[in-house]
């Protein structure tokens, strides 16, 4: 991976993870929780993010061969979900494709929600899922890979610090700001989408070239 490669996996990613978002559902979620029990939920949100990340590096794309699922498929599909969740942050709403009200719900009732739905689905949904898998099939190298990984390490752990100290950023950076942001993020990933759409359908249609 060459710098402007790095540059645009650590952005597509932070993206995906929306960070000032995970913030905002996290906080929801545990508003009758206790400050440790908060903690003890950021620290395994972030673990979790972590564990998640790196096995979709080393393991998603021989999932799809299993699956008989070619990339240029599957670059299809995740510009679809990518478009939906855009077109959803873009409206200022929760993504309808990284969790629903009734996993809120469900999630409250929940001795812990750090795994789910925290982890997976709302941080690393399937548009950051998509990312990982499509960059591992671009960069297959054993060094590529290495590298993939230890910017999962840096994201989880900023991810992981982010929700421990989210009641003093959300302080800081205020509602309405952390509404805007997420309709920026929500443009950058559209326009993300478009070109995963167009690199999938190129490979599905050659003669699109």
């Amino acid at each position: 991976m060459t710098a402007n490669d790095t540059i645009r996996f650590l952005v597509a990613m932070i993206v995906m993870m929306n960070p000032l978002g995970s913030i905002s559902i996290f906080l929801e979620l545990t508003r009758r929780s206790s400050r440790t029990s908060q903690n003890k939920i950021a620290r395994t949100a972030g673990f979790a993010v972590l564990c998640i990340m790196l096995i979709t590096v080393w393991t998603g794309k021989d999932l799809l061969f299993l699956l008989g699922i070619t990339i240029s498929s599957f670059r299809c599909a995740g510009g679809i979900i990518l478009l939906l969740m855009g077109l959803s942050m873009l409206q200022s709403h929760e993504s309808p494709v990284n969790h629903t009200s009734e996993e809120d719900k469900d999630a409250k009732e929940r001795e812990s929600i750090a795994v789910v739905p925290l982890a997976l689905p709302v941080i690393i949904g399937p548009g950051a899922i998509s990312t990982l898998i499509i960059a591992s099939n671009d960069y297959p190298q054993l060094l590529n890979k290495l590298w993939m990984s230890g910017i999962c390490i840096g994201l989880a752990i900023a991810m992981g610090l982010m929700l421990f100290f989210a009641n003093q950023i959300a302080k800081i950076v205020g509602i309405s700001v952390m509404k805007v942001v997420t309709r920026i993020m929500g443009m950058i990933i559209m326009a993300l989408a478009v070109g995963m759409l167009a690199d999938g359908m190129i490979g599905l249609l050659p003669a699109l070239r």
